[in-house]
């Protein structure tokens, strides 16, 4: 037992994409050992099949009743010499089966539609593949044996039932007659229906399909006689029948060179077994056929997304149908070349499904190469033509436009803006032909959406900016600068708890944290005394906040309370646009969770925008000057006047800061600063 143990500890230490090394895999444990494990809903294994080596089968238990699901392989073909497999039940498809079962468990989503079968609870084995094998043949080999024994006694029970011939008959009379045989399953085997026609030619009269010949109209025969019939095995024609001695009726009648007229499903006549039918209806996709009584399987039915809710994912995998034309098969290579060459019929078989071409109006998207912002484009209400950088008099028109303006309705023109520039609301059909896909949210995740990347990091960047002048820019008292402080902080908490807007919210906590902002000690001092409950706050909920969304530790859905608008994207736009990590295990970390945050966001896209817009057209009513404030061309034209916005990136950038520095320094100067803080 011991080496038993050990044999199945090495077992599962095997890769995770080998089934061995999961305790559900079975290997080619049958039908009834695999019923007999089953006892509550929910439970489940995978086994081999017999019928189809190579092919899977979960078995599970499901309203007091076992249920058997032959797992749909997947061959995808883009080119010749190359192919990919993919398993699924009905819907998602997976590169291998641990993964399938995976999705199934962990989202409890139903293997099948009709019975809404749910798999949650393992059952695990406790031996090795190798000793379920060799117990399995041992068994099968066992019931062959037995399956003899009792077919020879039941011929030797007919035999001797039968006084008034001791004489044994020859197979050449013609009084000859059939046993009556009834077999419900479909016959597949290769014996013939009588040992005499081995090595004899049959005639044309008896090589007839069985399909082709009326019980009511007999062939002409020279004699037929009605008669007692011996039991003898000769006659078996399926694998188990169910032998009636007492129904004997006519024969049937005999060819003319002796013997019974074959049957044209017999292996003499036909190499192969008759198709099963059809799994998956070939005129009504999506419509279950009725379940044929021989298929031991229980119904899977493909299911068709809607063309119309594709996402981002299901466009990738619609273009991969597109170039490869993905079918489901259980048959080899040369049978799928042989279709496409136009030698076979493109008839589906049993457990093939061949996948129609679709999307043939797709159209390439195309690769933006011009920023969004159209600085000759923008007509401002608040700047004058050719005006100076951060001129005094819109500075001051700005500080009283934010004085009558609570941090709700500044969060939610900030939302406006941020949802226009990063097309998640207003998305005509035009742009979404052009993008390729849905929203900016799926866009920036692609590599033609470079130039919507920049597009938002300079928006960001110019964002905190516009919040760092805001501050420094006051050079009235230190409690009136502690007072632009406070309202700060409101407006983090306005755009993070209120506008759902993440994107902004990691603006305005870069503001906060820009080094200009934070040697400003008599300022925070003044904060924490006349605003306590923004100081706690900002350090005790903001802060951390923003930590753990810049590490990637906590999932923003769990975080925020109720939906996203905008999701956390600067990461992932440094990400993509170049920008090192650490070469480290933690750097490694905050790169996969990055990936997965961006992959969640190109999934949740339709519901950020329903959510976005559910906010931008309730009772909220956009000012116009205030909406103007937000843009990114007023921004750049504030900061460098109508002359220096078109100069280059980096230049404008540091000019800026030091700007920021001296006016920082004006404030409270260099040796006030505490480096403690």
């Amino acid at each position: 037992m011991d080496s038993l143990k050990k044999e199945l500890e090495e077992e599962l230490k095997l890769p995770a994409d080998d089934l061995r090394s999961h305790a559900w895999y079975h290997g080619p444990i049958g039908r009834e050992g695999a019923e007999a494990l089953l006892e509550r809903d929910g439970d489940f294994l995978v086994r081999d099949t017999a019928s189809s080596p190579g092919d899977y089968v979960l078995s599970s238990y499901w309203k007091d009743e076992p249920l058997h699901y032959k797992i749909i392989r997947v061959v995808l073909r883009p080119k010749k010499g190359y192919s990919r497999e993919l398993f699924q039940f009905e819907g998602d498809r997976f590169d291998n089966i641990p993964a399938l079962v995976r999705f199934h468990v962990g989202g409890r989503h139903p293997v099948s539609q009709a019975s809404g079968a749910v798999i949650y609870h393992p059952i695990t084995r406790s031996l090795p593949i190798r000793v379920i094998s060799e117990r399995q043949a041992e068994r099968t080999d066992s019931n062959r044996s037995s399956n003899r024994s009792s077919n020879s006694a039941l011929d030797r029970v007919g035999v001797e039932s039968q006084p008034d011939r001791s004489k044994r008959l020859s197979f050449n009379s013609s009084h000859m007659d059939t046993l009556h045989v009834t077999n419900t399953l479909p016959r597949s085997g290769s014996q013939p229906a009588n040992l005499e026609n081995l090595g004899r030619r049959p005639s044309i009269q008896s090589a007839q399909s069985e399909s082709n010949l009326r019980s009511g109209a007999p062939h002409s025969c020279q004699s037929e006689a009605v008669g007692p019939a011996p039991i003898s095995p000769v006659f078996r024609t399926g694998s188990e029948p169910l032998i009636s001695p007492s129904a004997l009726r006519h024969t049937r009648p005999s060819h003319p060179g002796g013997g019974v007229t074959l049957r044209g499903s017999d292996g003499q006549l036909h190499p192969r077994a008759p198709p099963k039918p059809f799994r998956v209806s070939t005129f009504f996709p999506g419509t279950p056929p009725n379940r044929h009584r021989d298929d031991p399987y229980d119904e899977l039915v493909i299911q068709v997304p809607e063309s119309k809710k594709r996402g981002h994912v299901d466009r990738l995998r619609a273009e991969e149908k597109w170039q490869s034309r993905a079918r489901l098969t259980e048959t080899s290579f040369s049978f799928l070349e042989a279709q496409e060459s136009g030698e076979l019929p493109r008839l589906p078989i049993d457990g093939q499904v061949q996948e129609e071409e679709e999307d043939s109006h797709f159209q390439r998207p195309q690769v933006e190469t011009v920023s969004c912002f159209r600085l000759d484009q923008f007509e401002s209400l608040l700047l004058p033509d050719n005006n100076r950088p951060l001129d005094p008099t819109v500075l001051m028109a700005l500080k009283e436009l934010f004085t009558r303006s609570n941090a709700m309705t500044t969060a939610l023109h900030i939302l406006s803006v941020d949802c226009q520039v990063a097309r998640i609301v207003g998305v005509t059909e035009d742009q979404k032909r052009m993008m390729g896909v849905g929203s900016g949210l799926e866009l920036v995740t692609l590599s033609h959406g470079q130039q919507l990347r920049l597009d938002l990091l300079e928006r960001h960047h110019l964002l905190a900016l516009g919040v760092a002048i805001d501050i420094l820019g006051c050079t009235g008292t230190v409690g009136q600068r502690a007072t632009v402080l406070h309202k700060v902080i409101l407006l983090a908490q306005a755009l993070r708890d209120h506008a759902h807007d993440l994107y902004a919210f990691s603006a305005v906590m870069k503001a906060l944290e820009m080094p200009q902002v934070v040697r400003l000690e008599r300022t925070w001092r003044a904060l924490r005394r006349n605003h306590t409950e923004s100081a706690v706050m900002f350090e005790k909920t903001l802060k951390p906040f923003m930590k753990a969304l810049n590490d990637g530790d906590g999932e923003e859905d769990s975080v925020v309370q109720g939906p996203l608008a905008v999701p956390h994207l600067v990461p992932l736009l440094r990400l993509m646009e170049g920008e090192e990590g650490e070469h480290t295990e933690r750097g490694c970390q905050l790169l996969y969770n990055t990936l997965q945050a961006a992959r969640n966001a190109a999934l949740h896209a339709p519901q950020y925008q329903e959510h976005a817009h559910s906010l931008l057209t309730g009772d909220w009513e956009p000012i116009p000057e205030l909406l103007e404030c937000f843009r990114t061309e007023f921004a750049l034209r504030l900061f460098w006047g109508q002359t220096g916005a078109a100069a280059d990136k980096e230049k404008r950038y540091d000019k800026f800061d030091q700007i920021l520095t001296v006016l920082s320094n004006k404030l409270e100067p260099s040796e006030e600063f505490s480096p403690e803080l």
